[in-house]
């Protein structure tokens, strides 16, 4: 059998980084709001003007999918996305809403669901929803339930990303053919841009736990480099997944939610559903958080969607250090105890991710 041994430090160091991963924004001077729920629209090509939910609706009207680059969590957020979904459904109502909160092989039961079949306690545990569902995702789901319009579980199962970030993508080669049809059949961790940010981002995270030690080093690079294959699993998932709804629902658009890494600067997610479909156009909307009051632009920021949500930032996680660890162990022992087996015959990998 496989045994992936690494120092625990190091283990701990890279998975911190990759749990805030999704919540990691950029926190922009802005107007200021007084409370959690306020958020403000702007279009990038016109920074200084605040726009309406018409105006937003009737822009994206334009677009066959709309990407909607969420932190999660945040109730100002989670409104906007309310509004917008609701807003666009009046305007066209063939519409789809897709979501990184659902994982594929649960689709038949978000499908049972939305048809009555079952009751949401149910749906609730065999969908494995975030624990922040009904608060958050609810009220789309209920929304497309009573107007009937498809909700696309597009994520990859959380076992295989697991087991890809721990093992590499010859994970893959394990599974039976009806698991592997929950996972994209293309998945590329290639060279670019989107893999440029990522590794930049995990390396400008640990720097302060850099080491001049060059099998620490290589042990970081490896993992580093099995994380990159389990963030990609899930995009290239969520891309095929909106794909394959469109290809069999061509009238229809698309509403799809994701953490606002997997789509910024028109990346990820985004990306690989273009080189799926060159035809789509894609509108991306990316949330901003914001500090104090002031109203100037950065030209990186506009050029990283059509669309910012501007919103009050969250308090503040971490004072001290110790406790984002102690958090971090936490949620790494809830992890291991969820029963997620990755131990695969050693011929079935080349282990050199």
């Amino acid at each position: 059998m496989i045994q992936t041994r690494l120092p625990r430090s190091l283990f701990l160091l890279i998975s911190l980084i990759l749990l805030s991963a999704c919540s990691t924004l950029p926190i922009k001077q802005g107007v200021e709001m007084s409370n959690l729920y306020q958020h403000r629209w702007i279009n990038t090509d016109k920074p200084h003007a605040n726009q309406s939910i018409k105006s937003v609706a009737n822009f994206l009207s334009n677009y066959d999918v709309v990407f909607f680059g969420e932190l999660h969590s945040h109730p100002g957020v989670h409104l906007a996305q309310m509004q917008i979904f609701e807003a666009m459904y009046n305007l066209n109502p063939e519409l789809s809403l897709s979501l990184e909160q659902f994982e594929r092989d649960t689709q038949s039961t978000v499908d049972d669901y939305l048809a009555g079949e079952i009751g949401e306690k149910i749906m609730i545990s065999k969908t494995r929803a975030w624990d922040n569902y009904q608060m958050s995702y609810r009220p789309l789901v209920e929304f497309s339930k009573h107007n009937k319009l498809p909700v696309v579980a597009a994520n990859a199962p959380k076992s295989s990303v697991v087991c890809v970030g721990r093992l590499g993508l010859d994970y893959l080669q394990t599974l039976t053919p009806e698991d592997r049809e929950n996972v994209a059949v293309d998945i590329d961790i290639s060279d670019g841009s989107y893999r440029q940010k990522f590794m930049s981002f995990i390396t400008n995270n640990a720097s302060h736990g850099s080491t001049s030690d060059n099998k620490m080093s290589d042990m970081m690079k490896k993992m580093s480099e099995r994380s990159y294959s389990a963030q990609v699993l899930r995009d290239d998932t969520m891309a095929e997944s909106i794909d394959n709804h469109l290809q069999r629902n061509p009238q229809r658009r698309v509403l799809h939610l994701n953490g606002v890494f997997h789509s910024s600067n028109f990346l990820g997610v985004v990306e690989r559903l273009q080189a799926r479909n060159p035809a789509l156009k894609i509108a991306v909307i990316e949330t901003v958080t914001l500090s104090e009051n002031d109203d100037s632009w950065k030209t990186e920021e506009l050029e990283s969607a059509n669309l910012l949500l501007l919103v009050r930032h969250l308090p503040v996680a971490f004072i001290k250090h110790d406790n984002e660890v102690e958090w971090s162990k936490a949620i790494l022992k809830k992890r291991k105890e969820s029963g997620i087996n990755c131990n695969i015959p050693i011929q079935a990998s080349s282990d050199n991710q």
